[in-house]
């Protein structure tokens, strides 16, 4: 049996605006440092042969490259100076030991995400480049910097993360302070999760007594009509960490629980 969940931003708005909007009291919270964003980049090549979900600019920076022609993907980990990448096929995504089959290199530019690349293979003398842009592009994407804090509770990780302020990057302008969650506080999730082309934010809620490991959500999806985000409950309904397959328009929660994204539905598959 299928159900839908709305995506669209209209849906979002009406369950949104009191987090979005409530600040806490800046004394009781403190900034909260070493906090990872892992951003997931979705490119596809200009010939539209290959789509790139990318991983970057964290300590184990990590790929996977399906080739839409062959129908086969490759798993990639490797490592990040600045903006060049080098990155070795490895078994699978669960398995990271290196295979030596494939190599991929290049530049990446943070700001645009195009990353020109060689894909090389180990019988390969020259390669093949290869020039990957967004897969959904859009002309007023904003850059933000996140600034983190905690409160004052005490969880099995630490002080947990307890607002998120979103900084315009050009400006250096607050233009949101995200609340109302207690969180995982070493890390968060930056991605497009309903594959807009503008992207948002997952914190893992460890609220009411939940642990990591019980792979709850919260979900914040960015509204270009706003320019804020907002918080999206009827996803944090859905257990399980959403793995994004952009060529496929597709999240798999895990479980079987496989959603299809379209027209801003989602649509369990």
């Amino acid at each position: 049996m299928k159900f839908k969940i709305f995506l669209s931003l209209a849906a979002l708005t009406f369950s949104s605006l009191n987090h979005a909007e409530t600040v806490q009291n800046t004394n009781a919270v403190k900034p909260l440092n070493d906090v990872r964003v892992s951003m997931q980049r979705m490119l596809r090549s200009t010939e539209g042969r290959y789509f790139l979900s990318l991983y970057a600019g964290i300590w184990n920076p990590h790929a996977v490259l399906t080739d839409l022609v062959e129908n086969k993907n490759i798993a990639f980990k490797g490592l990040q100076k600045a903006d060049q990448l080098t990155l070795k096929s490895v078994n699978s995504e669960t398995d990271a030991t290196e295979n030596g089959a494939y190599q991929l290199t290049g530049t990446l530019n943070a700001n645009t995400g195009y990353f020109k690349t060689l894909l090389s293979e180990s019988t390969d003398t020259f390669g093949k480049n290869i020039q990957f842009e967004p897969a959904v592009k859009v002309s007023n994407k904003p850059s933000f910097v996140f600034k983190f804090y905690s409160g004052n509770e005490n969880t099995p990780y630490g002080a947990p993360l307890q607002r998120v302020d979103v900084i315009n990057k050009s400006t250096n302008q607050t233009i949101q302070s995200l609340t109302g969650f207690v969180a995982y506080p070493k890390s968060i999730g930056y991605m497009d999760i309903n594959f807009d082309g503008y992207y948002d934010v997952i914190l893992s809620d460890i609220s009411q007594s939940y642990s990591v490991e019980d792979k709850r959500y919260i979900y914040w999806m960015y509204n270009p009509k706003t320019g804020k985000f907002q918080r999206s409950p009827q996803l944090e309904k859905i257990i399980g960490f959403p793995n994004l397959h952009g060529e496929k328009q597709q999240i798999d929660f895990g479980g079987d629980r496989i959603y299809q994204v379209t027209n801003g539905l989602l649509n369990r598959i």
